[in-house]
């Protein structure tokens, strides 16, 4: 079978959005929150925010500009650190 390329994007869109959401749950967990709106909360009180590696594997987190989606990993080396605001698409 195949598919259009409007179909392509729409699964390559499905896949990065639940690759978004599971380091979303896991910066909340190495956070220690219950949920993305307590990660918000904590976020928005200060002026850098939490982040994450979005490499595959890795989960390094830091301290951002809240517009970060960029940012160097210390761990990895690669320019994949990307803010709460960034990843939550609120940036």
């Amino acid at each position: 079978m195949v598919r259009a390329d409007g179909d392509k994007e729409k699964n390559m869109s499905t896949i990065a959005l639940s690759h978004k959401a599971a380091k979303l749950m896991k910066l909340c967990d190495l956070q220690g929150v219950e949920s993305l709106d307590d990660l918000l909360l904590i976020a928005i009180a200060d002026t850098v925010c939490p982040a994450i590696c979005v490499t595959e594997g890795c989960n390094h987190t830091a301290k951002v500009e809240p517009d970060q989606d960029q940012g160097v990993c210390e761990a990895c080396g690669g320019n994949t650190v990307v803010s709460v605001f960034v990843l939550a698409g609120l940036i």
